[in-house]
C-alpha cells in the first residue's frame, strides 16, 4: 500500500462516495505517477465506472466540462476534481483528437489508451497501486516506454511525441528503441499540432528543472523542424546551447531570452519565432527587449564604448530590463563578453552605482524647466529632461535642483531652445 500524499488523501471522499453507490473509482494519471516518484503534486484526476451522469447524480456540486469525452468536475470542499468515465477511444484522424468516444466500465481498458506505461497506473482507495502495463518497473529501470505500439500512440496523438521529449528530460529517463524509432518516424506528424500547444509543451521543458536535457532531447529528435509553421531551429543548435546555463535562471522568459542569445538569433527572427509560438504580445515585448540590448552591447568592443552603451540601454530600456540581460548573458555563456564574468560584474556595479536612472529620479521635472526658462510646455522639456537625466546618471552633474537648472539655462543659449520649441 502506498502512502497517499495529504492532496490525494483530501480526495479519498470521492472514491468512498463512487464505492458506496456500487461504482468503482481510482486516481490516475500524474497524479499517480508522481505518488510514486515521491514528487509534488499538481491536479488530481479521478476515472470511474460510473457515466457522467451518474457521477452527477451522486455529486450535489458537479460542473458538466466536458460530457462529450465523460468529463465532469465535482467540487468538494472547495476543489474542483475531474472525475472521468472509463472510456475508449477510436478514430484519429486529425492525430490530436479522437473522433469517437465510449463509455465502458473496466479500467484496464482505460488504461490502455493512455501514452506511457509511467501513466497508466491507478491507486485505489485503500492505497492499493494497479499497475497491469509495468509503469513502475519502468520507472526504475528509467526507461520511457508506450503503452503497447509508439506507432500507435503517437498517430492517436502527434502532441504525445513533445510529452516525450519533456517526460525524458523531467523524469531523467531513456526511450526504450522501439519508442524512439516511432517517434522519429512519424515526427512529420507535428504538423497537425496547434503552435499554442507547441509553445505550452516547451514552456514546460524550458521551465522545468532540466531546460538543458530537454533542448538536447529535441535537438536529437528534430521534432522543431516538423512544427505547422515553420521555427529557425537547425540541427546544429542544440550544439550552440550546450554551454548554456538556463539552470541559473528563475523566470521563464529569461531562460528563452537566453537561448536566443546564446543561438546568436537576430531580433527580427526571435520576434518570428515568438510569434510563431502564439506568445503573447506582452512576452514577446519583454524577450525582445532583452535580444536588443544584447545587440547592442555586442559592438561595444572598447570599455568606454561598454560603459557608455550601458548608460544609454539602462537609461532607454530601464533598470528591471537590465538587470535581465545581465542574468541572461551569463546563462548564454557563448560569446566573449558573456563568458567575461569581470566584465558583466563591472557592467552590474556601474548599474548599482548609478546616481539617478529614471526621470522620476531627477530633482527637476517639467514644470519646474518651464518656470526657470520662462517658456511653455513643448517637446523640448521631454528632450531637456533626457539630457538632464544622462549626465547625471553619469555622474557628470550632480542630481541637485539648482545644478540641473544652471545646466538647463546653459544649454537653452546654447541651442538656442527658445527659437526651436516656440511658434
Amino acid at each position: 500500500m502506498l502512502q497517499l500524499p495529504p492532496a490525494m488523501t483530501a480526495a479519498l471522499p470521492l472514491l468512498h462516495r463512487l464505492h458506496d453507490h456500487q461504482f468503482e473509482g481510482v486516481f490516475v494519471g500524474g497524479a499517480v505517477r508522481d505518488t510514486v516518484l515521491g514528487l509534488p503534486l499538481k491536479d488530481i484526476d479521478i476515472a470511474t465506472s460510473a457515466s457522467p451522469q451518474q457521477v452527477m447524480a451522486i455529486f450535489p456540486k458537479c460542473i458538466p466540462t466536458g460530457l462529450a469525452h465523460g468529463t465532469v468536475t465535482v467540487v468538494h470542499d472547495g476543489i474542483g476534481y475531474e472525475v472521468t468515465t472509463y472510456r475508449i477511444e477510436s478514430g484519429y484522424r486529425d492525430c490530436r483528437k479522437p473522433d469517437h468516444v465510449a463509455f465502458i466500465d473496466n479500467l484496464d481498458q482505460d488504461l490502455i489508451r493512455r501514452d506511457f506505461t509511467m501513466n497508466a497506473m491507478a491507486i485505489r482507495q485503500d492505497g492499493a497501486l494497479y499497475d497491469p502495463y509495468g509503469g513502475m518497473v519502468d520507472l526504475r529501470l528509467q526507461r520511457l516506454r508506450p503503452v503497447g505500439a509508439g506507432d500507435e500512440r503517437f498517430q492517436e496523438d502527434a502532441l504525445r511525441m513533445l510529452r516525450a521529449i519533456r517526460f525524458l528530460a523531467v523524469y531523467r529517463l531513456y526511450p526504450t528503441a522501439s519508442l524512439w524509432r516511432a517517434l522519429i518516424r512519424h515526427r512529420e506528424l507535428m504538423r497537425h499540432i496547434a503552435m499554442e500547444r507547441v509553445q505550452a509543451e516547451l514552456d514546460k521543458m524550458i521551465g522545468s528543472d532540466a531546460p538543458a536535457s530537454a533542448l538536447g532531447w529535441l535537438g536529437g529528435s528534430r521534432l522543431l523542424n516538423y512544427t505547422k509553421e515553420e521555427l529557425p531551429w537547425t540541427p546544429q543548435d542544440h550544439e550552440a546551447l550546450k554551454s548554456s546555463r538556463l539552470d541559473l535562471l528563475d523566470s521563464l522568459d529569461e531562460r528563452w531570452a537566453s537561448i536566443f542569445i546564446a543561438l546568436s538569433y537576430t531580433a527580427d527572427k526571435v520576434k518570428s519565432a515568438l510569434k510563431s509560438l502564439r506568445f503573447g504580445n506582452h512576452r514577446i515585448r519583454f524577450i525582445y527587449s532583452i535580444i536588443h540590448v544584447d545587440a547592442i552591447m555586442a559592438v561595444a568592443t572598447v570599455e568606454s564604448e561598454r560603459r557608455s552603451a550601458w548608460l544609454n540601454v539602462v537609461l532607454a530600456h530601464g533598470e528591471a530590463i537590465a538587470h535581465s540581460w545581465l542574468r541572461c548573458a551569463q546563462a548564454a555563456g557563448c560569446a566573449p563578453l558573456h563568458r567575461d564574468t569581470e566584465q558583466l560584474e563591472g557592467l552590474r556595479r556601474q548599474l548599482l552605482e548609478m546616481p539617478v536612472r529614471t526621470l522620476k529620479e531627477l530633482q527637476v521635472n517639467g514644470n519646474d524647466l518651464c518656470r526657470s526658462l520662462g517658456m511653455r510646455k513643448g517637446p523640448w522639456v521631454r528632450e531637456l529632461l533626457q539630457l538632464l537625466l544622462s549626465e547625471a546618471a553619469s555622474g557628470e552633474l550632480p542630481n541637485t535642483e539648482a545644478e540641473l537648472l544652471e545646466r538647463a539655462n546653459i544649454w537653452r543659449t546654447e541651442v538656442n531652445i527658445d527659437e526651436q520649441s516656440n511658434p
